[in-house]
């Protein structure tokens, strides 16, 4: 799921969505056998993908301040 949130904010290839898509087809075989699961597993992608974008934007401040 994160990958998808990712993908989603960072512009991923058409390509690399239907990767994506044939990955969460596998995902709703889990999901459908507990119907919770769909909360914990989002709110766990969502804050992967918030702490890779985080490392992300930090990195590339980190790039400009060395560069001024």
């Amino acid at each position: 799921m994160t990958s998808v949130f990712l993908g989603q904010t960072l512009g991923f290839t058409a390509h690399t969505l239907e990767m994506n898509a044939a990955y969460l087809h596998n995902w709703l075989r889990v999901l459908r056998s507990d119907k919770g699961a769909i909360f914990k597993h989002a709110a766990d992608a969502q804050r992967a993908c918030d702490y890779l974008i985080a490392q992300s934007e930090a990195g590339r401040a980190g790039r400009s301040a060395e560069a001024a």
